[in-house]
């Protein structure tokens, strides 16, 4: 990395952790012994050049290392390590696995998703929240999936279903309903559809 890069990479950095860590330029001052001047024109990238100790001083006073103010675009380094999908570093959920025919089970509805983790196959869901199980399709559900096919739901009657899966006690079906659904003597919620895999089981 080329030095006028470099010093343009350090002034994005301080202004970000400043902004970030809820700080100014008077605190870091303050803190770091740093004189008033010097990090005013870092900031205003009125220097050419800037010596190690005063990077080291400002690098201590954030927590990070050397290297990374830099080096890194902290901003975008901080916002990958947030995202929770195939981009991103934060861990996705792990997702409880279930065949079709069991998800009508007692331990389907009432078992803690904590103890399921722990004790069946595994999935993965690039999300938040509670109750997420995985469902591996054992047959068709008539114009929407097929079997082999994987449904990500929450499971249980949330009150606010996009598209709910249901199971229809009198004729032993799995269906799929539009927009808000409760429970009936006939029809039993599984949960809401929040993402499908196809040919996951193949």
């Amino acid at each position: 990395m080329y030095k006028k890069q470099k010093l343009e990479v350090i002034q994005k950095n301080i202004k970000y952790l400043l902004t970030s860590r809820g700080k100014t330029r008077v605190s870091l001052c303050d803190r770091t012994g740093l004189n008033r001047t010097t990090i005013y024109n870092i900031l205003d990238g009125r220097v050419l050049n800037i010596h190690k100790s005063t990077i080291q001083k400002v690098s201590d006073f954030f927590g990070v290392s050397y290297k990374e103010i830099e080096n890194l675009d902290l901003a975008e380094r901080e916002h990958i390590d947030t995202l929770v999908s195939s981009s991103g570093n934060m861990n996705p959920c792990a997702v409880p696995l279930f065949l079709q025919s069991e998800c009508i089970s007692m331990r389907f509805y009432y078992e803690k998703i904590g103890l399921l983790v722990s004790e069946q196959n595994l999935t993965f869901y690039f999300g938040h929240g509670p109750n997420v199980i995985g469902i591996i399709l054992e047959s068709d559900i008539p114009e929407k999936y097929n079997s082999g096919d994987l449904l990500i739901i929450k499971r249980g009657n949330i009150h606010r279903h996009l598209q709910p899966l249901c199971y229809e006690i009198k004729t032993n079906q799995f269906s799929v309903k539009n927009g808000r659904f409760e429970d009936t003597p006939e029809l039993l919620m599984i949960g809401e559809i929040i993402e499908e895999r196809y040919n996951y089981g193949k």
